[in-house]
């Protein structure tokens, strides 16, 4: 009998460590006691999920040339835990070349159908045992993860202390974060022009170029501010405060989201600023009133006389049956905008025109009630998320289709939960008789400098700032500060009466703008 050993382990610690010694010594001595002429022996490093390996591609093709009738394994598994697609493609390659398996104390002829029978129930539970092994694989991995311990490779940036077991940062690359953040923050380049400053001043730890992939999986991970967070397939998102030594703080983080989100065209082609062609409310994140969908700031006509719309991307059709297809010119209500920052920062009286900064009983109750309100809607999204997973481990619901609703449900009960954080901050500076008039100017003070020598770039920066968010009517349009300790404050600026700008009409009517 011409016999090819086979030995296979599935980690480089297992090659190093454990099995493949172990293996070779069994077969090898068990081959000389069968009398058989070991031909050759073959190797993988490999999960056993997977057909193409390069010791077994090696073995088959050995196996096709006529030279070998017996595969000697310690354990069918090493040699298969295929799908049912590769374990039949193997199957036959062996059978059709009248090969045998063998173990140590057996033999599996598989041109025998009872042989083969056995074979498949081998391989069956060989790949259900691999299943069980990741099972109980991911879930100490889950577990480490839930107590700091992390896994896997961390960012370039750091490394680990095995004395101290913590990630720290590596002291030559310590500027990286610092050196990024304040060029998109500060000089407002985009990340290729990024890229190229930091391929200036050195190439990337691992000794390669910067590039924009780079940047941006920068400016978005928590790993910077300490944070690990790791998405499993189960699901689960496991978020780890304090874990890796902090390169920015989480203010900053919040803050490059937020310009992340906010960019739009103000950056030409060529990735460079654009600081001229921008409308004040650009960096402003505006929604439509009626139907609650994002509204975009655009620029219509040429770079010379460019015109500006607030509209949205297409239209919808509302609940009660209603197109909602709003644009409006925004010179109906840009010179109302600089009006009434003007009169909020002049007196008390003409800046309730705009601002409601006095609340009686009743609208203490009405706000009593959304508090209420907001924390009943919470319970019921969290409820749903429940339910939701309920139905995924019972398997009612495919993984896919469960991740996609667990991430819509998580997100809106995370704009509740800001919502109702801002509501009970406003509540409770109402309570203190902290929301008046002389602390409102001192906040919004900075608007005061809008009419001077500013690029639309800087104007479109200040009133992003300012009012980060906006809500647009028919009639009006609400900005939205809360530079007063984290409160909304809503400033109401009416739009100018122009028939042919609106639109909000039934049977999907457009009229021209």
């Amino acid at each position: 009998m011409r016999a090819a050993n086979y030995y296979r382990v599935s980690t480089k610690l297992q090659e190093k460590k454990f099995s493949l010694p172990a293996q070779k010594q069994e077969l090898t001595v068990y081959a000389a006691n069968q009398g058989w002429n070991l031909i050759g022996e073959f190797v993988d490093v490999e999960t056993g999920g997977k057909l193409n390996k390069e010791g077994l591609n090696k073995l088959l093709d050995l196996v096709e040339e006529g030279s070998v009738d017996v595969v000697l394994v310690v354990d069918q598994d090493r040699l298969s835990r295929l799908d049912t697609v590769a374990w039949e493609y193997l199957k036959s390659t062996l059978r059709d070349n009248n090969v045998k398996i063998a173990e140590p104390g057996s033999i599996i002829d598989l041109t025998n159908e009872d042989d083969e029978f056995i074979s498949d129930i081998k391989n069956l539970i060989a790949r259900r045992e691999k299943k069980s092994v990741v099972r109980r694989m991911m879930r100490g991995k889950r577990q480490r993860t839930r107590e700091g311990k992390g896994w896997g490779l961390p960012p370039l940036e750091y490394y680990y202390d095995k004395q101290e077991a913590k990630y720290k940062a590596k002291e030559e690359w310590k500027w990286v974060i610092p050196f990024i953040d304040n060029l998109y923050l500060n000089e407002q380049l985009g990340m290729k022009l990024i890229s190229d400053r930091l391929n200036e001043v050195s190439k990337t730890p691992s000794g390669n170029q910067w590039n924009e992939h780079l940047v941006q999986t920068r400016l978005m991970s928590k790993a910077y501010h300490g944070v690990m967070e790791k998405e499993f397939n189960n699901g689960e998102v496991i978020t780890v405060p304090n874990v890796y030594e902090p390169l920015r703080t989480e203010e900053t983080y919040k803050k490059l989201q937020i310009e992340r989100e906010k960019r739009g065209n103000q950056f030409s082609v060529s990735g460079r600023k654009n600081t001229n062609n921008i409308h004040m409310l650009r960096r402003t994140s505006i929604k439509c009133g009626h139907c609650g969908r994002k509204i975009a700031v655009q620029m219509h006509g040429t770079k010379q006389k460019p015109k500006y719309y607030a509209k949205h991307g297409r239209k919808t059709r509302m609940k009660d049956g209603h197109t909602c297809d709003i644009s409006i010119n925004t010179e109906r209500f840009d010179g109302n905008v600089i009006r009434a920052l003007k009169d909020v920062l002049t007196s008390e009286n003409l800046a309730k025109k705009y601002i409601n900064i006095e609340y009686d009983e009743k609208e203490i109750t009405n706000l009593k009630k959304e508090i209420k309100e907001c924390k009943k809607s919470i319970d019921n999204l969290k409820s749903s998320a429940d339910k939701l997973l309920d139905l995924y481990l019972i398997g009612k619901l495919k993984r896919e289709k469960y991740l996609e609703k667990d991430k819509e449900i998580n997100s809106k009960i995370e704009v509740q939960e800001e919502t109702l954080n801002k509501l009970e901050r406003k509540l409770q500076a109402i309570d203190s008789s902290a929301f008046t008039y002389e602390n409102l100017f001192q906040y919004m003070a900075i608007a005061q400098n809008i009419e001077t020598e500013l690029t639309g770039l800087e104007r479109a920066q200040l009133m992003g700032t300012l009012f980060p968010l906006g809500v647009l009517y028919k009639d009006k349009i609400i900005l939205i500060t809360e530079v007063f300790k984290g409160i909304p404050i809503e400033v109401t600026i009416p739009i100018e009466t122009d028939q042919h700008t609106w639109h909000h009409t039934k049977n999907n009517a457009r009229t021209s703008l």
